[in-house]
Order: C-alpha cells, then structure tokens, then sequence
C-alpha cells in the first residue's frame, strides 16, 4: 500500500477493455471535467486503497444479480438471449477460477492466483414484481450513442447490475466501460453500471471467445480495480501502479509477451503481470488473490450501493435465489423488411419477442394475403393502399401478450399520384399526400403546423422542443436533449411520374435553430433521398447539409422556435438525374437531431423542370372532368384537346383494380365525350389514370350516392 504512484490514481474511470489494437477511450478529458466539478470524487477513490483492504478468507460465494438491456434497431446488435447466457456463463467461469488456462499461468504467478468467489446469475424478478429472463430488448437510435445517457431503462441498481449493450460507444476504439463505485454514490446513481459492445459479449453469435472476457474486464473495474498499469488508461504509456500489492509496477500491454523477458519493461528483474484480467493483452487468465481481496471488500463496502446487491433479501426480491428460474410469458415485438411497398408485393415479417419462449403465435395483417399466419417470418403482400395494421400475439404455458402497430406498413399504388414538376406550397388538401416517418413513435415528430411556414403560411414542422423545466431530476423529462442525438425523422412527397420530364430539380425551404451556442456541439443534418420503389430503399441525393450550414434561426434555448421573418428561411435544392425509370418516384427529407435541436420547418416543397419535346402539352393543359365529386348512375364530362396519338381512360379503386376503361382515338381536335358511371359502383374515392404515349396524369375521383 505503499507504493509510489498511488497518489495518481484516478477517481473515475471510464475505461475501455482490452484490445489487440491501441486504441484512445479519451478518458482523461472526462477525468478532468469530473473532477472540476467534484474534485471530492478523486479522493474518494484514494481512500478506499490508503484504507486497506479486509482481509477475506472465507469460502462464502457472492452471487450479483444481473440485468442485460440489449439496445438495438433490428441488426445484428440485437444479440439472442443465448449470447448474453453464454457470457454469463464465461463470467462465472472466470471469477470462479473454473477456466482450464490457468495452467498458461506463468511459473512467477501460479501461487497469486485465486476463486474470486463472485458469481452473476440473471434476475428472474423486475422491479415491478414481473417475471423476467434478465433480459430486455429496446429499440432506440442510443445503441449507436454508446455513452452515459445511453443508460436508459436502468433497474435499480442497489438491486442489479446494469449491462447496456450497444452498436457503437461515442468514444473512438471503445470496446466497453465501467465506473469505479465511489463515482457513482448519491447523484450519480444514473451512471452505474457496465456499457459494452454486442461484438464484446460471449463467444458466440456477433462475440467470439477472443474478445469473450470484455465483460469480465469491466466487472473489475466495477468492483473498484483499476488498470495493472494504474490510471494512465492506456497501455505503454508509462510505468504505473494500480494499488495492489502483489501486482507488479507496469507498464501495461496491448499484446500478449511471447516470453518473460519482453514483460520485464519497469524493472528489469521483475516480469509484469501480463496475464491479469486488467490488462489488455488478450491473453488475460487470471485475478490475483490482492486484486481478490479488494473486490471482494469493495462489494461488502457502502459505495455505489454494490454491499445490498449480494443479500438474501435482495436475492429473494430479485428471484436469484430460485434453483430453477421461471419460465415467463413472451413480450412480442416484431419488425419488417420494410415498412414501405407497393400493392401485391411482398414483405418479410421477423418475429423478435423476447422474455420467454414461444410456443405459438399468431400474426393478423390488415388487408394482407395471408391475412393471418403463425410463422416465425412470414411473408405477406397487400391489397389494398394505406397505412396497415399488424398485430402479433405470442404464447406460451406462462401465458401470451399481444402487440399492435396501427399504421405500421405503408401500401402505395404502383403508379404516381403527380405527373412531372408539381409545387407544394402545402396550403391545399395535398398537404393529405404526404406521408410522415417516425420510427421510434416518440414526441418529435412532422406535423402540418398553420401560421408558421413562409410568409405565415402552413409548414410541416418537426417539434424537436420540449418544455422540460420543470422536469423531475433524472426522469425521463430530465434527460429529454441529452437523448435526442441521432434520432431520425422524415417527411416523404407523393410519387412523381418524372419519365417525360427534363433538368430536374428538387427544392424546399426550411427554418432552423438550435439550442447551444457552441458550433462544435452541432451534429444534426438534413438529406434529401429518392426511391423508385415505393419506398422500400432509399438512395441519397446530394450532400447531407450539416451543423451550423444548418442555421437560419441562430440559437434558440429555452422556447419553442417558430420563424417570424423572411431572413429565417433558407432554400435547400437538389438535382435529380430523371430517368425513363421514374415512373413512380417518392422524395424523402429527412432530419437527424442533435442533442442541441430545436424545431425544423418545412414549407414550399417543389420538383420543377421542363417537359420532353414528345409530350402531350395540349392534352395537359386542357384536360377537363367534371363534376367531382360524381353520383353514381350518372355521367363524368370529360374534354381535352387531342394531339396525334390515342388517350386511354382508366378507373381504379384504391385496391389498384380496373373499374372502366375506355380509349379515344381522335387526332388534332377538340374532344368531349361522357364517361358512364355505373349506378352500382360503391360510394368512395377512385383513382381516374389519362395515358398517352407521352402524357400520363392521375385524378383523384370522388363518387357518390
């Protein structure tokens, strides 16, 4: 204990596993900040090695419950239950000294190592009294944020060990980090726990046995270890201490020694500890018995709360002391190749509950064919256009739960509603066209806004502004712009018939502000995407527009941001290379936010450029029907000036099927003729297609009783 770099222990790690690749976790920026705000923390840590360690002889085993979020979007982030068991297992391996590599234990350690006499079991028991398997599975952008905000779901952590497991962590190379106990007492309760990479977890599924012992890694450091090297965080740096008596002064590694020599780096009479858990060599096998004794007094310690984690009261409340855990009730959840497609083509569901085994299920697709289906994916195709409801229900002998999304597929009709350039000032019904995205269902989201776009007109706006002054500390609420980085939201335009049209563009104007004043703290962006294919993949058009290029409004804290001048917009256009391709294209604006975002406005949504030499302009510009609406039993008037070329007249419902048609084929003339409309044709809105070799115009017909 009296070793002579203690006093550069750190107070707060947030510190990442080891790697076969250096690799920077930029600690020490954190470190610096923390401790300006509470240079208390760094103490405290100080205290727990000047104190010593209680000796612990004892063969009592601690048993650590344990509770994994699994944060994804559907990829393969969204590890499988059987992962996370085979890590827990590796776990329980390690820290009970039942792993067969200690006999790789260099010949100057095999009297230090020991039987941590820890083991981490799955809760069977949640906070609420509800059965759990220890698992839970979230879908949210913050797998991809990968830091403390991150944290979301957190189950009392004087009860649980909290494991997120992400995409991705913000800081560069980061594999997982943990923090020590004493930085996490009081008010940074919110921070506990383990965040860790799904790559870094067990040996099978997105893991592999070479990275499997991340986990194991972390746990150490939230158990009170620092690194073998002590707090330089980075191996190689320098010669360190990590406060344990029988762990060497080292240098660290972020390589496994072929031989002792090349682990005698401090002292050259010393081989360094290159096998320890807290290394990042990747040949780590082992804890020493002073590494052991500090755990294991740490844990029995009042710091972090970590002392009621291995209670029998606690083991009770949290259904660890069960020899054999109950089986629970599925929790559906569920996601499709897309939530987008054209009439009759087909869609792929994945059934991705979790809880509990399924015995049956049974899927219920609005208007779909199959209309029902008890496979695991099925794959269904839609009749009908609009927003589908899916509805998934799963079973077993625990009991079964049911899942609704309203509106979750989005059927469109094979051909455009718009035919060439159109503008959007969205003043008219055509505002009904668009079609908004929300993935996450939360608050922030596009909605047709009066008095607030160009000149007071209408805009659609994504209200990104939340009221949360009033917010309880740590709530929800509290959190709300800490958690809105990376969340996506997006606006999409009626399908164009582009085939005839030339020097295309697509333009919008937009307003913007945002709630920081630094520039650096700016990461939203706008793209502009296109699809030929109802929506299904999307493809960028141009350059995302990002961070302060963003402004027109300047900073805007504290309020909900409207645009009240003509300065405040700013017009964002994009070229689109139309094709003989085009004949069903979509346009998608989509906004990315920033922790900092306030709201964004969208108004003056226009696609413009010029006709083909081939096109039938008289025909455009004098096509004539009326009366719309229309009864049924009567006669639509139509009239237009025909060219050279014949002029097809299509009905259909919104099912996309043919009601009537009929063909004229007058040349160079005025024509006008009446359309029957059948007296047992239903009451509802149809879809009226005017076809020529080179014009092709859809009108919405609306026929009544």
């Amino acid at each position: 204990m009296n070793k002579t770099l203690l006093s550069i222990i750190s107070a707060l790690a947030i510190l990442p596993v080891f790697s076969q690749d250096y690799f920077n976790c930029g600690a020490n920026h954190q470190h610096q900040q923390l401790y300006t705000d509470n240079p208390q923390l760094e103490k405290d840590y100080k205290q727990l090695f000047l104190n010593g360690f209680q000796k612990s002889n004892d063969s009592t085993v601690f048993v650590i419950p344990v509770v994994f979020h699994i944060l994804h979007q559907y990829g393969n982030e969204n590890i499988t239950d059987d992962q996370v068991r085979n890590q827990v297992d590796i776990l329980n391996r390690d820290y009970r000294l039942l792993n067969n590599d200690t006999s790789a234990v260099i010949q100057e350690f095999k009297a230090l190592y020991g039987d941590v006499r820890i083991e981490f079991k799955l809760a069977t028991v949640d906070p609420f009294g509800n059965c759990t398997n220890g698992i839970e599975h979230i879908y949210t952008h913050l797998t991809n944020q990968g830091d403390d905000d991150s944290k979301i779901h957190q189950w009392y952590r004087q009860n649980y060990l909290n494991v997120w497991v992400v995409n991705s962590i913000g800081s560069q190379g980061v594999a997982g980090y943990a923090y020590y106990p004493t930085a996490v007492n009081n008010e940074g309760f919110w921070r506990d726990g383990i965040i860790i990479l799904n790559n870094y977890i067990g040996s099978t599924g997105t893991g592999n046995a070479f990275r499997s012992r991340a986990l194991t890694h972390e746990i150490g450091h939230w158990l009170g270890l620092p690194h073998v090297w002590g707090s330089t965080n980075d191996p190689g740096v320098a010669c360190g201490d990590d406060g344990i008596a029988d762990t060497p002064i080292s240098k660290g590694f972020n390589f496994c020694p072929t031989n002792t020599n090349q682990a005698k780096v401090c002292d050259p009479t010393i081989v360094e500890n290159y096998q320890n858990y807290m290394e990042y060599s990747y040949c780590s096998v082992m804890f020493t018995k002073g590494q052991i004794e500090a755990m294991r007094s740490i844990l029995q310690g009042g710091d972090g709360g970590r002392k009621n984690l291995i209670t029998a009261d606690n083991h009770q409340a949290t259904g660890v002391d069960l020899t054999t855990p109950p089986v629970c009730k599925p929790i559906p959840d569920f996601n499709a190749t897309s939530r987008n497609t054209c009439i009759g083509e087909l869609v792929t569901f994945k059934d991705w509950s979790y809880n509990g085994p399924v015995d049956s299920r049974t899927w219920t697709f609005q208007d779909g064919s199959p209309a029902t289906s008890s496979d695991a994916n099925p794959t269904v195709s839609f009749n009908s256009f609009g927003m589908k409801t899916v509805t998934l229900t799963v079973s077993n002998a625990a009991g079964s739960e049911t899942k609704t999304f309203e509106g979750y597929i989005n059927v469109t009709n094979g051909f455009a509603e718009v035919t060439g350039p159109t503008n959007f000032d969205l003043e008219s019904n055509h505002v009904n066209w668009f079609r908004v995205e929300n993935p996450e269902e939360n608050e922030a989201r596009f909605a047709l806004s009066s008095g607030t776009g160009v000149n007071g007109s209408k805009s659609f706006k994504l209200n990104n502004y939340k009221n949360v002054a009033g917010a309880a500390p740590y709530s929800a609420d509290y959190f709300y712009y800490r958690r809105l980085g990376g969340s996506v939201d997006a606006l999409i335009t009626p399908a164009f018939d582009l085939r005839y049209s030339q020097n295309v563009t697509i333009s919008f104007d937009y307003a913007y502000a945002t709630n920081t004043q630094s520039t650096a703290n700016m990461t939203e962006k706008v793209r502009v995407l296109f699809s030929r294919n109802c929506g299904k993949t999307w493809t960028p058009l141009g350059q995302a527009v990002t961070g302060v290029d963003l402004l027109t409004g300047g900073f805007a804290s504290g309020y909900d941001y409207k645009p009240t001048q003509a300065s405040e917009w700013k017009t964002i256009t994009r070229t689109f290379p139309a094709s003989g391709l085009d004949e069903n294209t979509r346009f998608k604006i989509e906004f990315t936010a920033s922790d900092y975002s306030n709201n964004f406005y969208v108004d003056n949504i226009n696609v413009t450029g010029t006709l083909g030499m081939n096109f039938d302009a008289s025909v455009a510009q004098t096509l004539n029907v009326a009366p719309n609406p229309v009864q049924s039993g009567s006669e639509l008037k139509i009239s237009y000036t025909a060219e050279n070329e014949p002029v097809q007249f299509i009905l259909r419902n919104l099912q996309g099927e043919v009601v009537m048609q009929t063909e004229r084929t007058e040349q160079n003339q005025l024509v006008e003729f009446a359309l029957p409309i059948a007296a047992d044709l239903p009451a509802a809105c149809y879809l009226l297609e005017v076809n020529s070799i080179n014009f092709r115009k859809v009108i919405k017909l609306v026929v009544v009783k």
